[in-house]
């Protein structure tokens, strides 16, 4: 128990295998063989860099209860452990970690990942195996300590979960309960900008019959450019085993936020900006970052952003012999969201009519409030079957997925105002309806308007989605497999739009959408520690460019966008545990997208996305342990048109895409026969598209970071770590729905913290 940072009561390889089959009943639903419950729990080390298990049953890539090294596809796995030991205190910095992942947003579009070539709602993310909506407009920031692991399944997995899903699923897996040791965790961290970071969990049980986990955790920060955010969450799972055959399951999600309100740093002319911001971006159009406006937030002192979601989910798994498992998995989400911002700052030297010349250039900035009320039911349902067929061993899996969405969503864009670029005055969002002026909400001056709509207008969202599936694999050999997979989806969505009057308007829709989708894979085992694979999966995409809950006529009435992908990989291991490896190269074809070229134009086009991907975990010596992976992508659209402007592209990369990603993490222990690890990692982002027409390039830029920690007693760790250590500065993200400012990244950031497991 003395050892360095081994400390509390942390699941060993055993019950990592148990509690992944419970978290896959709530995700996904477990094999037949998959063990309910854990056993008594073991050590493990908290650390930044850890060797992972290949043979670890993962929920997120098939519900057939297959290995990581069984399955045919990547799948990329972060557990908590190592969430902590890196400092990563929510889900987007964790998954950043992963081969080829980056994200970034805006605190409109929250989330936004990219991977593959593909960026937006063509990654699905989940909780718990659940699609609940777009990501960028459903994701939150959710806290690292409530989550037991995030798990990156890559490539079109439409056939697993429905809709989107081009470029992969993201899921967010639940802290399960146990009925081992009991346990209790905290975690208490502060740092630059004001920021802290406080959770406190823990499980426990009554005998063999019932098991509970709660977590809960609030993250906070006055944030870098006047950005003050917050997200507080709650989670309890109780599990009731009232028969060795019978499992049931609730777990409960809270999470209310008030996110970040730093929208961008405004592009300006290169001969405006006197001391520009260098090596953060390249512009082929004059347009510059300037230093005096670096850390400047442009929005309202008033503004807004507020969101509460809850989340209850209830499984039932039944498993009335060892060949048959039946499941039912029910869940309802409740979530209202509101923003009041100045969001679009642009750059002027005319005044709010677009015609009367400015003594001095100023920023024009808008104002935009939205209301979101969300509610979706949904049951899944499924059986799975071990059997033989013709001899060999067989497992399959079939079921069915229902869910029911109303959204409505009350938008308006009051008037526009201008600031100083380097002094701008606060000021208020001011009354949310205003009466039309040519001082107000037109066209001139935000190009967001409609004629008369200076006051709200309402949006209501409904779908009913039917869905059937089935996995399966057959042993072909001893050491080959046969992965199979289908889907079919019926979306029936009914979109309105009302105007400022209240009356409905033309350009809503009632449209049914169907597809099915398959995945095809063969395993060979070479032997126990050398697993060849070779994949085909097919996905579709709803129309539109931006999301399901709120594509308009026409383009609603477009087909679905298609896609495949063909994988080829290898997985291995060393026979000593000392060192792991997973290789992939792949090729995926989408047809029939819409491209988003300008804030009020789309065009359409195809998209051909190539790549490798390389991870790695091994041990130099006992106590020094390395992680670190590579990716390259090879992204484009074939040739399209601006409809906007008549200009044809040819062969130009997806916004927000790298070519070249990389991060590499170590740790060391025992420094010096002490109770003291030190370590660090560095992150790697090549030069990345900022628009549609590769205009604006945000530049390569690499990240250091540093920590060391030291067990004060058994169970009780101390941190320090410093994030960007030679403060480098950098563009996170490009939003091209606000193409007049960008995202820049957050300055050297030092903490210290607390972290304890008794």
């Amino acid at each position: 128990m003395g050892n360095v940072n081994k400390f509390g009561i942390l699941r060993g390889a055993s019950s990592l295998v148990a509690l992944s089959a419970l978290a896959s009943g709530i995700a996904l639903g477990a094999a037949a063989d998959a063990q309910p419950t854990a056993p008594e729990l073991s050590e493990v080390t908290v650390t930044a860099a850890k060797l992972r298990s290949l043979e670890q049953f993962t929920p997120t890539g098939s519900r057939l209860g297959l290995s990581a090294q069984e399955l045919p596809a990547t799948l990329d796995v972060i557990d908590n452990d190592q969430m902590i030991g890196r400092g990563f205190f929510n889900v987007q910095q964790a998954a950043d970690s992963q081969p080829g992942v980056t994200s970034g947003g805006s605190p409109g579009d929250q989330s936004q990942f990219s991977m593959r070539g593909f960026t937006g709602n063509q990654i699905t993310t989940l909780r718990n195996g659940l699609y609940v909506g777009p990501s960028n407009m459903t994701t939150r920031d959710q806290n690292s300590f409530n989550v037991g692991s995030v798990e990156i399944l890559k490539g079109p997995a439409s056939v697993l979960y429905g809709q989107g899903a081009i470029a992969g699923a993201l899921n967010v897996v639940d802290k399960a309960p146990s009925f081992g040791t009991p346990q209790i965790e905290g975690l208490a961290t502060s740092g630059s900008y004001n920021t802290t970071n406080v959770g406190i969990g823990g499980t426990t049980h009554v005998g063999d019959v019932f098991a509970i986990r709660a977590d809960f955790s609030r993250t906070a920060t006055e944030g870098y450019v006047r950005n003050p955010s917050n997200t507080t969450e709650a989670t309890v799972t109780a599990l009731w085993k009232p028969s060795s055959t019978l499992d049931v399951q609730l777990t409960v999600d809270w999470l209310e936020d008030n996110p970040s309100n730093y929208y961008g740093t405004p592009l300006v002319p290169a001969s405006f900006a006197t001391q520009p911001l260098n090596g953060v971006i390249s512009s082929s159009t004059g347009l510059a970052l300037d230093r005096r406006m670096e850390f400047i937030n442009y929005n309202v002192s008033d503004s807004y952003i507020h969101s509460q979601q809850i989340w209850p989910q209830l499984l039932v798994k039944w498993t009335p012999n060892e060949n048959l498992t039946l499941q039912n998995f029910t869940y309802y989400f409740h979530a209202h969201r509101e923003w009041d911002n100045a969001e679009t700052y642009t750059f002027t030297t005319v005044g709010l009519d677009g015609v009367t010349p400015l003594p001095s250039p100023q920023i024009n900035r808008d104002r935009f409030y939205v209301f979101h009320k969300q509610d979706l039911i949904g049951d899944q349902g499924s059986a799975t079957y071990k059997s033989t067929l013709f001899g060999m061993a067989n497992t399959l899996v079939g079921g069915f997925d229902y869910s029911h969405l109303n959204f409505n969503r009350i938008r308006g864009f009051p008037n526009n105002d201008l600031v100083d670029p380097f002094n701008p005055s606060p000021g208020l969002f001011g009354p949310l309806l205003q009466p039309s002026s040519p001082l107000g909400c037109t066209v001139a001056t935000n190009p967001n308007c409609s004629p008369g709509d200076a006051v709200s207008r309402q949006s209501p969202t409904h779908w009913n989605d039917y869905a059937v599936f089935f996995e399966d694999v057959i042993d072909l050999a001893p050491s080959l497999k046969l992965v199979t997979g289908g889907r079919y989806d019926r979306l029936d969505l009914d979109r309105q739009n009302f105007n400022t009057q209240g009356v409905e308007m033309s350009n809503g829709f009632t449209q049914d959408y169907t597809s099915a989708n398959w995945r095809v894979g063969l395993v060979y085992n070479v032997n126990d520690y050398i697993t060849p694979y070779l994949s085909w999966t097919t996905g579709k995409d709803p129309p539109g460019t931006n999301n399901i809950f709120l594509v308009n006529a026409p383009e609603g009435t477009y087909a679905l966008s298609s896609s495949h992908q063909i994988e080829a990989g290898v997985k291995s291991r060393t026979p000593d545990g000392m060192a792991d490896m997973t290789l992939s190269v792949y090729d995926i074809k989408k047809s029939n997208l819409l491209v988003q070229v300008t804030q009020e134009a789309q065009a359409t086009a195809s998209q051909t996305s190539k790549g490798v991907e390389l991870s790695t975990n091994f041990k130099l010596t006992p106590n020094w342990t390395v992680s670190a992976n590579a990716a390259y992508t090879d992204s484009v659209y074939t040739a399209f048109t601006d409809p906007s402007t008549g200009s044809s592209y040819t062969d130009v990369q997806p916004a927000n895409i790298p070519r070249w990603t990389g991060n590499l993490w170590t740790s060391v222990r025992h420094i010096a026969s002490l109770p003291l690890e030190i370590g660090g990692g560095v992150r790697y982002i090549g030069n990345r598209p900022g628009n549609t027409a590769n205009t604006l390039i945000l530049d390569k830029y690499a990240l250091f970071n540093g920590y060391a920690s030291y067990e004060v007693k058994p169970g009780i760790l101390v941190t320090g770590r410093v994030n960007n250590l030679f403060n480098k500065e950098y563009a996170q993200w490009a939003d091209i729905y606000y193409p007049t400012e960008l995202m820049l990244g957050q300055p050297r950031y030092w903490e210290l913290g607390v972290y304890f497991k008794l």
